[in-house]
C-alpha cells in the first residue's frame, strides 16, 4: 500500500505542470520516494505504527538539507542555524515569485523548495490516510486541492492528460486497498455455478457504464445549467474579482499580479475596442498604486458607500478647478466577450462621468472607478472625459501641493540608500519639481536601460530596486514606474504607480483596438493646481513597449521654455552612479556581498533561493534525478528484505519455542523462493529439507534441525527448545546461497521474490 499510495501522488504530479518550468519536480520525488521507503521498511517490524509520520519527517528533514541548503550546512550533510535560516530565506523568496509571478514560473530554488514540502506533506498525509487508517478514498481530498491549484492560479480548464493521470493513480490506489483487503480474507473460493460469474460479470460492467456516463453528461451539463460552474471561477475568485463586502471597505484584486498576467497573454489578443472624438486618445487607467512597501506597490483600500456612488457628474480629482471643463472627450468602451470581468474600469483620466450598467462607485481620492457586483462579460460602456495636457511651463510654475492629501510623499524605512544618492545625483542641477521630474525620466529613458518582459532573477538578498536602477537596469514597465515613482517621492514630487492600458492601435477613424500587449504601468506625478499627470520611464522603441508614448511636456524641459531638442551633458548630469553591490561603500550591513556562498552553492536546489541566473546549465539536473529515483526505486526492494531479515534474526534468542522456529522456517521458506526455487505447502517440514538439502554436510545438518523444530512447533504438546536455531538459520542460508548460481544469487538480493505477494506459496484449492 505504501508504493500505491506514492503512486498515486506522483501520477498527479502533472496537474501542475502548466505552471511551472524546468526539473520542479526532481527534489518532490526524491523526498516522496524517500518518505515511501521509510514507511514501507517501518511498516514491516510490525511494531507500533505511530512513529510512522514522525520517521517520516525526520527522513525528509535529513534530505532538504543537503538538497537546498549544503552550503550551509555541516560538511554538506548536517544542518546548522545557518542551514536553517537559509531554508527559511529560500521559502521566503519562493513565495514571494508565487505573489509577484504569473504562471508559468521558472524552477526556482524558493519553488522547488516549496514544491518539495508541499508534496513530502501530502505524502505522509495520504500514507497515513491510505495504509495506516486504510481510508484510501480520503486520499482523494488531497488530489481535489492539487486540483484547484491550476484553477486558481491559471484560470484555463485543464488539460485531459494529467486529469485521467491522477484518476488513474487514484483508481489504482482503491483498486490496491480492495486486492489487500482480499488477500487478508484467504482465498477467494468460487461457485459451481459459471452462469453466475457471467452474469454477476455483465452486471459490474453495466453498473460502471451507467456511472460513467452519469458522471460524464453531469460535467456537461452542469456548467451550463449554472453560469457559476464556469472553468475560470476558482481563478476569479483567487484573482479577488469578486469584491466582497468588509462593512464599507473592498477588497480589491492584486493590480501587479492583473498586469503580469496580461503582460503573459498572447500581445495580439484583444482586450478592449473603443471609438473616442479625441484625435490623440490617452492611456486608459485602470488602478492607481499609492502605497510603496519596499518591494510593490499596492493600492489603499477602497469605499462603496452611497455617497461615493459613481452616478451622474463625478467629483474632480486633486488639484483640479471645483467645476469641470466643458469641453469633454467621449469614449464608447466595449470589452471584448473572451476578456475576463471586470470589477475596475479602465478609463482615460480624468473621467468627469461614467455610463455603465450596474452600480460603480469611485474612489475621491483615486478616480478610480468600480464595482461591487459581477460584472457581465463583453462590458460596453461610455465615460465622458477631460483630457490633461499642460504645457512644461505650467508645470514649471506649479507650487507646492497645497489641495493633496498626505502620504503621498511616505516610503518605508530600510530602503538601499544608494537609490537617494543616485536620486539626489539625477536631480543634482534641478530646482524645481517640474526640472527633478523631467531629469528622473530622462535617467531612464536617455539611459541604458533595457526593455525585457522576463529579466533575469534578482540574486539573494539584494535589494530589488537597487538591483534594478544600479545593477541589472533590465525590466519591464512595472520596474520603470515603481523606480521612478520611488525616486520622484525622494526628489520631493509626489507620485503614485498607474495601471491600465495604453492608447491601443487605431483602426480605422474613430476606432482603436487595445490588446493584451498594451497592458501597461506608469507613475503619475501631482503638481498643484494641475493635479495628476503622466509621465513616460519605459522605452518606447521597438525593442520597448511599442505603443507607449512620452507626453510632449516632459521633452527634455531643463527649465520653462528650454529647447526639448538640447541635449545634456553626459558627464554634468549623469555623473558616474553609486556601488551598493561594494561592500566598503556600506561596511554596517551590505547585503549585496558577491563572494556570498549562497549564490553558487548547489545550483538550483543548494543555491541561493530565487537567484538563479541564465548562466547555470541545469539541463541535467532532470536526467539525475531521474537517474537517482531510479537507483532508489531499485534499492528499496533490497533494503526492504534487508531489513526483514535483520528482524527475524535478531528476534530469535529472545522469542519463544513455537514463535522462534515458524520465524526460522519462514526467512527459511523466503530465502528459497528468493532464490527462485518452488515451495510446496502440501510438503511435510521433514521433506521439504531433504529437497533442499545439497552435498555439504553441514547444510544439510542445519536444514534438519529447523525442520524438526518446525514440526514440534506444530505439532508437539510441549515443544522443542529452540535455542540454537538463529545459528542453524544462518548455516543453511549460507549454503543455499553457495549452491545457487551467481545470477540466482544477484536477483536474490536486488529483486527478492519473496516480497511479491502473488508469490506466497497457498494451498490448492479442494476439488468440487
Amino acid at each position: 500500500m505504501p508504493l500505491a499510495t506514492l503512486v498515486c501522488l506522483l501520477t498527479a504530479m502533472p496537474l501542475l505542470g502548466s505552471l511551472l518550468l524546468g526539473p520542479w519536480w526532481v527534489p518532490a520525488v526524491v523526498l516522496m520516494i524517500a518518505v515511501t521507503a521509510v514507511s514501507a521498511l517501518y511498516r514491516l517490524t510490525r511494531w507500533n505504527l505511530l512513529p510512522v509520520p514522525l520517521l517520516q519527517l525526520l527522513a525528509a528533514a535529513v534530505l532538504i538539507t543537503p538538497m537546498f541548503a549544503a552550503g550551509e550546512a555541516l560538511a554538506g550533510v548536517v544542518p546548522t542555524v545557518d542551514s536553517v535560516a537559509h531554508l527559511a530565506r529560500t521559502l521566503q523568496r519562493g513565495v514571494d515569485t508565487i505573489y509577484t509571478s504569473t504562471p508559468p514560473v521558472a524552477a526556482s530554488a524558493g519553488i522547488t523548495l516549496i514544491i518539495a514540502v508541499v508534496f513530502v506533506v501530502f505524502m505522509i498525509t495520504a500514507d497515513f490516510l491510505a495504509v495506516t487508517a486504510r481510508c484510501p478514498g480520503m486520499v482523494g481530498g488531497l488530489l481535489l486541492a492539487l486540483l484547484a491549484v491550476p484553477l486558481l492560479m491559471g484560470g484555463e480548464a485543464l488539460a485531459w492528460g494529467p486529469m485521467a493521470a491522477a484518476a488513474a493513480g487514484f483508481l489504482a490506489l482503491l483498486a490496491a486497498d480492495m486486492w489487500v483487503r482480499g488477500r487478508e480474507w484467504g482465498l477467494y473460493v468460487p461457485d459451481d455455478g459459471s452462469g453466475t460469474h457471467v452474469v454477476g460479470g455483465l452486471r459490474r460492467i453495466a453498473v460502471t457504464a451507467v456511472a460513467v456516463t452519469t458522471a460524464i453528461l453531469l460535467a456537461l451539463a452542469l456548467p451550463a445549467a449554472v453560469p457559476s460552474l464556469r472553468s475560470d471561477v476558482f481563478y476569479d475568485l483567487a484573482d479577488g474579482t469578486y469584491i466582497g463586502r468588509n462593512g464599507e471597505t473592498i477588497t480589491t484584486t492584486n493590480p501587479v499580479v492583473s498586469l503580469r498576467r496580461a503582460l503573459d497573454a498572447p500581445a495580439d489578443r484583444t482586450v478592449l475596442t473603443y471609438r473616442s472624438t479625441s484625435d490623440d486618445p490617452d492611456y486608459l487607467r485602470t488602478f492607481a498604486l499609492n502605497e510603496f512597501d519596499g518591494v510593490n506597490w499596492t493600492m489603499t483600500p477602497v469605499n462603496a458607500s452611497g455617497d461615493s456612488e459613481a452616478s451622474g457628474e463625478l467629483p474632480p480629482p486633486a488639484g483640479w478647478p471645483e467645476s469641470a471643463p466643458e469641453e469633454t472627450v467621449t469614449t464608447r468602451i466595449s470589452m471584448d466577450s473572451d476578456t475576463p470581468r471586470v470589477d475596475f474600469l479602465p478609463l482615460p483620466y480624468w473621467a468627469s462621468s461614467v455610463d455603465a450598467p450596474g452600480q460603480w462607485f469611485i474612489d475621491p481620492e483615486t478616480h478610480m472607478v468600480f464595482t461591487t457586483d459581477s460584472p457581465t462579460t463583453g462590458l460596453n460602456f461610455t465615460v465622458e472625459s477631460v483630457e490633461n495636457r499642460p504645457s512644461g511651463d505650467d508645470l514649471a510654475a506649479a507650487g507646492s501641493p497645497r489641495s493633496l492629501g498626505g502620504g503621498q510623499l511616505d516610503l518605508p524605512d530600510g530602503l538601499d540608500p544608494a537609490v537617494e544618492q543616485l536620486t539626489e545625483q539625477v536631480t543634482a542641477d534641478a530646482d524645481t519639481p517640474y526640472e527633478r521630474a523631467v531629469a528622473i525620466q530622462e535617467y531612464f529613458t536617455d539611459g541604458p536601460f533595457v526593455y525585457d518582459l522576463t529579466p533575469p532573477a534578482v540574486p539573494d538578498g539584494v535589494d530589488p530596486l537597487a538591483h534594478f536602477l544600479l545593477t541589472d537596469q533590465v525590466g519591464y514597465c512595472q520596474q520603470f514606474a515603481s523606480a521612478m515613482a520611488v525616486m520622484a517621492r525622494q526628489a520631493g514630487v509626489p507620485s503614485r504607480v498607474a495601471m491600465g492600458y495604453t492608447a491601443g492601435e487605431n483602426i480605422e477613424g474613430d476606432r482603436w483596438e487595445v490588446t493584451a500587449g498594451d497592458a501597461h504601468a506608469w507613475p503619475e506625478l501631482y503638481f498643484e493646481d494641475v493635479g495628476w499627470v503622466r509621465f513616460e520611464p519605459t522605452p518606447a522603441s521597438q525593442n520597448g513597449q511599442g505603443s507607449a508614448t512620452v507626453p510632449d511636456y516632459t521633452f527634455g524641459g531643463r527649465a520653462p521654455g528650454a529647447d526639448p531638442a538640447e541635449p545634456r551633458d553626459p558627464g554634468a548630469e549623469e555623473p558616474e552612479p553609486p556601488e551598493p553591490s561594494t561592500p566598503d561603500d556600506e561596511p554596517s550591513e551590505s547585503p549585496r556581498e558577491s563572494e556570498s556562498p549562497e549564490d553558487e552553492a548547489s545550483a538550483p536546489m543548494a543555491g541561493g533561493g530565487d537567484d538563479d541566473t541564465s548562466d547555470t546549465d541545469l539541463s541535467w539536473l532532470p536526467a539525475a534525478g531521474a537517474a537517482l529515483g531510479g537507483a532508489l526505486l531499485l534499492l528499496v526492494p533490497a533494503l526492504v528484505r534487508v531489513v526483514v531479515r535483520w528482524t527475524r534474526l535478531s528476534g530469535l534468542p529472545g522469542a519463544g519455542p513455537v514463535t522462534g522456529a515458524h520465524t526460522a522456517w519462514r526467512e527459511l521458506r523466503d530465502t528459497w523462493l528468493d532464490l527462485g526455487g518452488t515451495w510446496d505447502l502440501a510438503e511435510s517440514p521433514r521433506a521439504t529439507a531433504q529437497r533442499l538439502a545439497g552435498h555439504d554436510a553441514g547444510t544439510r545438518a542445519a536444514l534438519w534441525r529447523l525442520a524438526l523444530a518446525e514440526e514440534s512447533a506444530r505439532y508437539a504438546p510441549a515443544p522443542a527448545d529452540g535455542a540454537g536455531l538463529q545459528d542453524d538459520l544462518r548455516t543453511a542460508r549460507s549454503g543455499l546461497m553457495s549452491a545457487a548460481s551467481r545470477g540466482a544469487r544477484l536477483r536474490a538480493v536486488l529483486l527478492p521474490r519473496s516480497l511479491a505477494p502473488w508469490t506466497a506459496p497457498r494451498p490448492a484449492p479442494a476439488p468440487a
